[in-house]
């Protein structure tokens, strides 16, 4: 069985601005994000957590952002409980088909991460 894996970390202090800029927010995240980050306290460290997900799956699945896999091709939803879940869609869909991908997120008054596995 192969395994790849993909690791995250970022400063919130990077990403407390960034929540109230529509721009960035509609390059980086798909509406079902937004709305969950902009609806709850703390919408940076949410959005750092996101960012930091979707960095991690994209160095798990060897993409980087050069493959053809762009941000909202990877949605961070939250499952319940809290759990960090993937939704993939268009090219990242294709290129993890028929894999398993695992994500754990966690964050700091300072920082957040995201660490991603991909089994075959």
């Amino acid at each position: 069985m192969g395994v790849s894996t993909g690791i995250d970390i970022v400063s919130i202090e990077r990403f407390a601005g960034r929540a109230s800029d529509p721009v960035f927010l509609e390059r980086l995240l798909t509406e079902e994000e937004r709305a969950d980050v902009l609806s709850k306290p703390h919408a940076g460290a949410r959005l750092a957590v996101r960012f930091a997900a979707k960095e991690a799956v994209m160095k798990a699945m060897g993409t980087g952002w050069d493959k053809g896999v762009g941000w909202r091709d990877i949605e961070i939803v939250c499952a319940a409980g809290g759990r960090a879940n993937v939704r993939l869609h268009a090219k990242a869909a294709q290129l993890a088909a028929g894999r398993r991908l695992l994500l754990s997120v966690s964050a700091t008054d300072n920082i957040a991460a995201g660490f991603a596995i991909l089994e075959d």
